[in-house]
């Protein structure tokens, strides 16, 4: 059995982490929407660069599946991502990631009542066990005692709805038209970014002139670092998701996704951050439920 699309989700989770780590050295400097667009648009830049090197790159796409990818798209990455930085701001890390744990099993909710795509117990039981796992890792207390933001929690969860519905219907799109993973890729982060572009020049003033003031007053260092986040955090991470969107159940695929804050805490043992018991336990513990997504 290839478990080609299980490796992807797990790739994903890795340099996700990677990336957030760089992301949240940026987070101050500009708001949510702007960041999301500054992301979407390199990595669709880096995306249609690396298409034509592909061999044998199949574009071949009907209206109506390129219609769904770019629903897929205005729900996970303009709306999505664009909540998911807003509750990062709000309401911290550990607690938003808390919301996204949420979006494994609505992924396989949804792909059970729109796709039909069924799931054994066994599996059941690993995404159980694997959304507790990550669960008991990101809600550890992080000593900050300000209150929680309401609007914040509002944006997580909103992020959560989103990521796991972008998740069933881009799976629906691959799979249906047979579509080469970049090109969803690219077909979901191009409309994404391009919807996110249409809501900020509506929702603030001179958006993308003090976008443009902001990109030029950051040092040559960040400029390459926050191009890494993005070449790792989007053009990568994205690339890999689509691949294993396409080739594992939508669910299973969000369940290792979902993982990426387990793989924070190796970026946190390597930068010398002392790791709680509970931290351990819970990458222990997220570790078997993998491995029964695997076997099941």
């Amino acid at each position: 059995m290839s478990v080609i699309g299980e490796v992807a989700a797990i790739g994903a989770a890795i340099v996700w982490a990677i990336a957030t780590w760089i992301y949240g050295q940026f987070s101050h400097r500009f708001s949510a929407l702007q960041l999301n667009m500054i992301k979407g648009i390199i990595g669709s830049a880096m995306m249609m660069l690396v298409f034509p090197l592909l061999p044998k790159a199949n574009i071949e796409i009907s209206q109506q599946h390129a219609l769904i990818l770019g629903i897929s798209g205005v729900i996970g990455i303009a709306i999505g991502d664009s909540a998911y930085f807003a509750a990062l701001k709000r309401i911290g890390p550990n607690h938003t990631l808390l919301l996204e744990s949420l979006a494994p099993p609505l992924s396989g909710v949804l792909a059970l009542l729109f796709l039909g795509l069924g799931l054994s117990l066994f599996n059941w039981l690993g995404i159980l066990v694997t959304t507790v796992a990550v669960v008991l890792v990101v809600m550890q207390p992080s000593g900050s005692k300000s209150g929680h933001s309401k609007s914040g929690i509002a944006y997580g969860l909103l992020a959560s709805v989103c990521q796991a519905s972008g998740v069933v219907i881009s799976h629906f799109a691959l799979v249906a038209g047979d579509i080469n993973p970049l090109l969803g890729a690219l077909l979901r982060l191009s409309l994404g970014t391009l919807t996110v572009a249409m809501i900020i020049s509506w929702l603030q003033p001179k958006p993308f002139s003090d976008l443009l003031l902001k990109s030029k007053q950051m040092a040559h260092y960040d400029r390459y670092y926050l191009l890494v986040a993005i070449a790792v955090g989007t053009f990568l991470a994205l690339w890999l998701q689509q691949i294993a969107l396409k080739h594992a159940n939508p669910a299973i695929a969000q369940t290792l996704i979902a993982t990426s804050p387990l793989f924070m805490l190796v970026i946190y043992k390597i930068k010398g951050m002392q790791l709680s018991k509970r931290s351990i336990w819970g990458t222990l513990v997220a570790i078997l439920g993998v491995a029964m997504l695997l076997m099941g």
